[in-house]
């Protein structure tokens, strides 16, 4: 089966004064320098400071107009100084810039002395309220507090409005629905890498929460640079170092002592849920290795928790953990140019699901797997008004499920009981599963001040995604009997196979966020192309060994 798709969108949405233009992992702030009349004054030179740029800051010159812009900025807090020879410096301190926001902040300057100084400290905006675009963003400091289980991301995007989680708990969902729509419509990235699973549209990876910097949930409105988006986007980006040292640490236990019971003898056979332990701890580290020059992050969180469901008691008491490996270096190779790697791998393992100890411990599988998660950024500033980024990025995911019984052969019966309930003999089903997703994408901006009556921030991208997924399934022969009641007896078989598919995807954009004045108009052009089919796969033997024989594609 082959899918193609060419879609070309072009949308203009106006609102008053500045819409905010959704990027992938960073923010801007732009504005226009005026003196204290509100005439434009061109030549100021503003500078801007704080953690995402080196200590000597990045300088920008306002234009014929007045305007100025700082792109790409990763989010965090800043600060400003405009300075021109004849007016005080002015200083604005505390300026919050969020993932895919656009922080219009206008300057006025005074006549006066340039060695007076004004300085305004809390006034810059904090929120974009005449966005064009649906979306939520929460801050590090609200990931730190968030009254929230803290067992996954999920648990974060799931407390945006509009956004629902499809299970009753985080430990087991892997996706969300938003406003309405289907859960595999979504896109899932960190740090700008898809992470979206090609068969089951999940987001795949987990990361820390204590590694997150800032959570983007955009919904609706997104720009041009989004593609084959028609539910959300679950934007994650993570924490990077800088210039100053950082560390912090957690620690969560629980234990059998600190657990209610809320069920009775009458319900669970005098055995009520057994919490044996849980343990969850994370630590972060974070600094320069060479001063304005290479800086790291890194992060490891180990989760363990061991407990027995009601009726079950402490003898059949089972485990998962999670270990979650996380790193970001930066390099700053000019001030101008800039090298990011981050890699993040999550190990995990998951008990045995048991419904009832009727269930022979044989018939049981436990899962355990990884997925390597690389990503590679270049982002070059070429003047104060351009700059290109260029991204390879992926993911690499492998899981298998395994008798709990170890060195238990595949090919036993497994024998049900059906007047009893007991079930004995060998697992249900083996299962190794492969999924992969990689992408390359470049983009170059460009501002353009006070042509056709306003300002344009225009951007162009070109954008390549492939992926897919290999999974071997090999089913058990099943027997049911009924040995009080004579009923016939029944039987199912089943041939190991091959399951999975590929998917790839092309795309090109154009997008310009054109203000005039008050008024903002965010007009895109985008084009589209998609396949989808499924390789040729061994055809496997009663065994699940090739036969030497191939699908057809």
């Amino acid at each position: 089966m082959r899918m193609l798709t060419g879609v070309i969108v072009l949308a203009a949405l106006f609102c008053v004064a500045t819409v905010s233009h959704a990027q992938r992992t960073t923010g801007e702030i732009t504005g226009t320098v005026s003196d204290d009349s509100g005439l434009p004054l061109p030549g100021v030179t503003v500078t801007l400071r704080g953690a995402g740029v080196t200590s000597t800051g990045v300088v920008a010159v306002s234009a014929e107009n007045g305007a100025y812009r700082f792109a790409n900025l990763p989010p965090g807090s800043y600060e400003l100084e405009a300075v021109l020879q004849g007016f005080s410096t002015l200083k604005r301190e505390g300026i919050p810039v969020g993932v895919g926001n656009t922080v219009t902040l206008d300057l006025a300057l005074k006549v006066g002395s340039i060695e007076e100084t004004i300085t305004v400290t809390g006034l810059a905006p904090v929120v974009n309220v005449t966005s064009a675009q649906v979306s939520t963003n929460y801050t590090k400091e609200w990931v730190e507090a968030a009254p929230v289980r803290r067992f996954s991301f999920f648990d974060l995007i799931n407390s945006a409005p509009g956004v629902s989680q499809t299970t009753s708990t985080s430990s087991g969902t892997t996706n969300a629905t938003s406003l309405g729509s289907s859960v595999n419509d979504n896109s899932y990235q960190i740090d700008g890498t898809n992470l979206t699973a090609p068969g089951a549209g999940g987001g795949w990876a987990w990361p820390n929460t204590d590694a997150i910097q800032e959570i983007e949930v955009l919904q609706l409105g997104a720009s041009a640079e989004y593609g084959n988006v028609q539910g959300a986007v679950f934007n994650i980006v993570t924490r990077q170092g800088g210039n100053q040292f950082h560390g912090d640490g957690n620690f969560y236990f629980m234990n059998d002592a600190l657990t209610a019971r809320n069920t009775t003898d009458a319900q669970d056979g005098g055995k009520p849920y057994y919490r044996k332990d849980f343990k969850d701890t994370t630590w972060q580290l974070s600094g320069p290795a060479i001063r304005d020059r290479l800086w790291f992050f890194g992060s490891y969180q180990y989760q363990n928790n061991a407990d027995a469901q009601p009726g079950f008691g402490p003898a059949l008491a089972v485990t998962s953990f999670a270990k979650r490996v996380f790193y970001k270096i930066t390099y700053n190779i000019t001030s101008k140019h800039r090298l990011m790697y981050g890699y993040h791998d999550d190990y995990w393992g998951l008990p045995p699901t048991q419904t009832s100890p009727l269930i022979a411990a044989s018939t049981l599988t436990k899962s355990h797997g990884d997925n390597p998660t690389p990503n590679l950024v270049y982002t070059g500033t070429l003047s104060d008004k351009s700059y290109i980024e260029a991204r390879i990025s992926g993911y690499f995911a492998k899981d298998s499920n395994d008798p709990v019984e170890a060195g238990q052969p595949f090919g036993i019966i497994q024998v049900t009981n059906d007047d009893t309930g007991e079930v004995t003999g060998g697992v249900t089903q083996l299962q190794t599963n492969k999924s992969w997703r990689r992408g390359m994408s470049v983009k170059y901006a460009h501002y353009i001040p006070n042509v056709l009556g306003g300002n344009h921030d225009l951007k162009f991208g070109l954008q390549h995604d492939d992926g897919g997924a290999d999974s071997i399934i090999a089913t058990n022969d099943t027997l049911t009997i009924f040995p009080r009641t004579g009923a016939a007896s029944f039987g199912t078989t089943r041939q190991p196979y091959h399951q999975g598919a590929l998917i790839r995807s092309y795309g090109a954009y154009v997008d310009d966020t054109y203000g005039v004045g008050r008024v903002t108009f965010n007009l895109g052009l985008r084009w589209d192309h998609s396949s989808g089919g499924f390789q040729a796969f061994p055809l496997l033997d009663q065994l699940a060994k090739p036969t030497g024989q191939m699908s057809p594609e």
